[in-house]
Order: C-alpha cells, then sequence, then structure tokens
C-alpha cells in the first residue's frame, strides 16, 4: 500500500511564513518597548545593533540608518535604559526574530536629562543665558536674601560663613520648598518676594544644599530659570551639585557649586576690608605729611628769592627782551626803507618813456586806420559806387547770379534801395 504524499515544507518557506505572520500581526507592529541596552553595536553602515533586556528576557534589535539618522541628539550606550518603538520582523535566513526600531526616547532619568537640554537649547535661543544680560554683585550689601528650606544645612551653612565674613550683614529669609510637589511655585514665589522694594535687599542667595538628580529637578524647571532670570536684584544660583549645571545657574547672574561657596562670592571679608581701610588711612597721611613738606619747603623758597625780595627783579629781564626788540625793529625798518628808497630811485625815469611809446603807439594807430579807411567798402561807396546784395544778403557780382522778379538789396553811401529784377542782362 503507497504511502500518503507529504506536504513537505522547506526551512526558507517556514522562516518566510512565520515572517508574515509576525509583521501582519497588528499587536506585535508599531508598539513601544522598555529595557535596558546590552551588546551595543554601531556598523560601518551606519546601522545600530543592540540588545534590549529586563529582569527576565532579552530581544535583539536593529536601528537602521534611515531610522538612526533622525535621533542624533541622543547617544546610545551599553547600560542605557530606553523606550523604543517599532515592530518584530524575523530574519529568515538564520530563523530569528528581532525588533525593528523606528524611535528612540530616553526612559527615566534619561528622558527627563533630555527634556532638561531641550529647555536649555530653548532658553539660550531666547537670549535668556548671554553675558551681557549679567550684572555685577555688589561690593558692599548690607542686606542679604536668601531664597532656601528654614531648616536643613543650607541656611544654616550661609548663616554661619556670612557671620564669619561680615559680622553686621543682615540676612532676609524668605523660606521655600526646595524640592518634591510645589517647590517650584515656592521657590519662584520667595525670589519675587525678596524683590520687593521695601525689602531693600542688596543680593540674592537662592538654592539648597545638593541632592540626587530628582531632588533637583525645581532648578532645572522653566519657571524657575525665568524667575532667576528676570530677578530685579542681583541673585545667585546656589544649588548643591557635583557635574551637571541646573538652569538656575545658567539664568543667574553668578553661580556657586553649594551655599556657602556662594556666600564668599556675595560678601567681602570684614578683616580684609578693615586692613584695606587702615592701609588707605596710612598712605593718605602719609601723603598729607609728604605734600606739606613739599609746600613748607617751596614756601621757604620762594621767601628767601630774589623775586620774593624785589618783585621788580622779575620784570627786569623782560625790559631788557622789549628794548632788544625795539632796537631790532629800528634797524630793519630803517634797512628796508633805504633798500625800498634805491629801488624807486630805478624808475624815476618811467614817466618819460611811457610819453614817448604812448606818441609811438598813436602814430602807429593813425597809419593803421588810414590804411583801414581806405580799404573799406562803405569808402568805395563813398565815391559813388553801390553794392548789390540778394536777400540771403549775399553779394552780386555777375547778372547770372539772379533771376527776372528776384528781390535785391543796393547799398549806397547813405541809405539802401529795395528792387526787384525786371530783366537780367547776363551779357
Amino acid at each position: 500500500m503507497d504511502a500518503p504524499a507529504r506536504n513537505i515544507f522547506s526551512v526558507s518557506r517556514v522562516n518566510s511564513l512565520i515572517r508574515d505572520i509576525l509583521q501582519n500581526e497588528l499587536h506585535l507592529q508599531n508598539i513601544w518597548m522598555e529595557g535596558e541596552i546590552t551588546n551595543l553595536v554601531h556598523h560601518t553602515s551606519g546601522h545600530i545593533y543592540f540588545s534590549l533586556k529586563d529582569e527576565q528576557s532579552t530581544i535583539s534589535c536593529t536601528f537602521f540608518k534611515y531610522a538612526n539618522q533622525k535621533v542624533r541628539e541622543i547617544k546610545l550606550a551599553n547600560g542605557m535604559r530606553i523606550q523604543a518603538r517599532g515592530g518584530i520582523s524575523v530574519f529568515a535566513p538564520r530563523g530569528s526574530y528581532q525588533f525593528n526600531v523606528q524611535q528612540v526616547l530616553p526612559a527615566g532619568e534619561g528622558l527627563l536629562r533630555l527634556q532638561i537640554e531641550q529647555l536649555k537649547k530653548k532658553l539660550h535661543a531666547e537670549g535668556l543665558f548671554d553675558l551681557s544680560r549679567k550684572r555685577p554683585l555688589p561690593p558692599f550689601p548690607f542686606t542679604l536674601g536668601v531664597a532656601s528650606a528654614p531648616t536643613g544645612a543650607a541656611i544654616q551653612d550661609i548663616i554661619r560663613v556670612a557671620r564669619s565674613r561680615f559680622p553686621g550683614i543682615n540676612i532676609l529669609l524668605a523660606p521655600c520648598v526646595v524640592q518634591g510637589p510645589g517647590a517650584v511655585e515656592s521657590i519662584v514665589y520667595a525670589i519675587q518676594l525678596l524683590n520687593k522694594p521695601e525689602f531693600n535687599v542688596d543680593v540674592i542667595i537662592a538654592g539648597r544644599g545638593g541632592g540626587s538628580f530628582e531632588n533637583l529637578l525645581p532648578f532645572n524647571d522653566e519657571r524657575v530659570a525665568r524667575a532667576f532670570a528676570g530677578s530685579r536684584v542681583p541673585i545667585v544660583s546656589a544649588v548643591g551639585h557635583e557635574i551637571d549645571h541646573p538652569i538656575s545657574d545658567l539664568a543667574a547672574d553668578d553661580f556657586a557649586p553649594t551655599p556657602s561657596a556662594a556666600v564668599l562670592k556675595v560678601l567681602p571679608l570684614m578683616s580684609e576690608i578693615t586692613e584695606r581701610i587702615e592701609e588707605c588711612a596710612l598712605r593718605l597721611r602719609l601723603s598729607l605729611v609728604h605734600s606739606h613738606t613739599r609746600g613748607r619747603r617751596r614756601l621757604l623758597q620762594i621767601l628767601n628769592s630774589k623775586i620774593h625780595k624785589k618783585p621788580a627783579a622779575m620784570l627786569e629781564i623782560w625790559q631788557m627782551r622789549m628794548d632788544q626788540m625795539h632796537r631790532s625793529f629800528n634797524l630793519g625798518m630803517q634797512s628796508r626803507l633805504h633798500s625800498n628808497s634805491r629801488r624807486l630811485e630805478k624808475f624815476d625815469h618811467f614817466g618819460m618813456h611811457f610819453k614817448a611809446g604812448l606818441k609811438r603807439n598813436e602814430e602807429r594807430f593813425k597809419l593803421l586806420e588810414e590804411r583801414l579807411t581806405n580799404f573799406s567798402p562803405l569808402a568805395t561807396l563813398r565815391r559813388g559806387y553801390s553794392l548789390v546784395r540778394d536777400k540771403d544778403k549775399k553779394v552780386i557780382r555777375s547778372a547770372a547770379q539772379v533771376e527776372r522778379g528776384d528781390e535785391i538789396e543796393i547799398m549806397l553811401s547813405q541809405g539802401r534801395l529795395k528792387a526787384k529784377v525786371t530783366e537780367a542782362l547776363k551779357e
């Protein structure tokens, strides 16, 4: 009896069927997974390969170049916890399934850090961190405003260091919540309170005594950053941190790693001020003594001088100079007068030469006038001749120049005649 026909699948066909089933299952596509990155590999092709794991399982992931180029600001690393969006597929040659990643977001603290970096870029673009907005701290503040928790190490450190450096400083505390729910609103209100003119606050220290990343989150809030930047009174951010600067540090006029370090920046050391005052007083006394001694010596020199005993002596040298200048002026004028007189003598015969030249020119003029008269057409007319011109004022020398009916003008010695040609005899 023949064996029944078997429907035999190839390995490739099985893997392809499984791939089609998984890729067509909507519950396994466009889903989000959260886990920790392991076995991270950046391939030369630009693709990224890694595994996501949780407490019980691991899944292989592919993050192709076309997708990972859209999230360059997120630097993947082993041990980093992320949220990944994508879908399940099968790599048929090996018969293994994997998660094709389309989008990545940091999970937990990483997500918060990404949001903080984005906020920093936004506020920086607005110019909130520009150095031109930073104001110098007052050199000698009399009232120090503090926005911090009323209990804890921060306020105690501020009071202790402030009293040791500047015993007479007036410290005004605006208590606020520095972590947890309501912290942002409390910090903003405390800063606004210390900015009121009636409190006469010269400088503000706002912060806390350190803590975890989550505890410092209020000082990375946009509302707190704007409160720091908008403070009318110069403000110092004093948030205890080790590496990362909170946004409040960038928005404030100055910052310090701890509240006690902020006091060192804000308050001068009284002993140094006293030493500087005493040094200035000593320099002033020495300067006055030196000035007095120098003035007294100068006065004695004046009293013993010849000018003081005989004031007229001061004018003697000027009188001598005036006399010398007077003599020099007289001699110079006499020399110039003599020189000019001699030069004038050379021109005594100028008048005679001028008259002779004038007479010669008059005779030449008369001769030329006679010649011109003889050659003038008017002289010819006066002898009984006439001059005939056509209507264009051209002289007519031949009968061929006119035709019957042409108008002509006849110039006589005295007057002119207008005539019309009745006949032109050209012989």
